[in-house]
């Protein structure tokens, strides 16, 4: 068992050990923002483009951006294409590093959120069966959703679902053993 490094100390009874803690894979939210990243590249080069000499000019586009009547606005319009993709990029960024699952000796954890931060648990006790989820795409990359049933009582959520998480059936395997050393304990 280690200690909690990503989730925060305070929250953890004094005697809870943790026996996992990830964040998502990256692909979960890193694949979207390849293309935000590469839209990224394209509109600084094309914002560049007359400013370096030698080039030879694009097709229709140096054509508009020369043009004295709209040519400055199309010329910042792909300033602005870029500012907006590296916002989402780092947005995508900052969503997958905020998000972050752990599980201990007493219960499942997914903390959410940049600026207000949400935190599910779930005792381990009241889990009732854990669901794996790998597509063949998935499987390849070494991730997988998991999906942890509860009864449902007490007005609480019936499932926590934990999605790209990176080498899933350990991690599954994990949890399964700290509930059956609490339900054999409990006997």
């Amino acid at each position: 068992m280690a200690k909690a490094k990503m989730i925060p100390r305070k929250m953890l009874s004094s005697d809870e050990r943790v026996v996992f803690e990830a964040r998502p894979s990256a692909w979960l939210h890193m694949k979207a923002a390849a293309v935000g990243i590469l839209i990224f590249l394209v509109s600084i080069v094309v914002f560049f483009w007359d400013m370096v000499s030698g080039l030879p000019p694009i097709p229709y586009l140096s054509d508009a951006m020369a043009n004295d009547t709209y040519g400055t606005y199309v010329h910042w319009a792909f300033a602005a294409i870029a500012g907006i993709a590296l916002l989402y990029v780092m947005g995508k960024y900052l969503k997958w590093s905020s998000t972050i699952y752990a599980a201990t000796d007493e219960r499942i954890i997914k903390q959410k959120g940049i600026l207000n931060k949400t935190y599910e648990d779930i005792p381990i006790t009241m889990i009732t069966n854990i669901d794996l989820a790998q597509s063949l795409g998935k499987r390849a990359l070494g991730y997988g959703t998991i999906i942890f049933s509860t009864q449902g009582l007490g007005g609480r959520k019936a499932d926590m679902i934990w999605q790209a998480v990176p080498d899933p059936m350990t991690v599954r395997r994990k949890i399964q053993e700290v509930m059956d050393v609490r339900v054999k304990g409990q006997k």
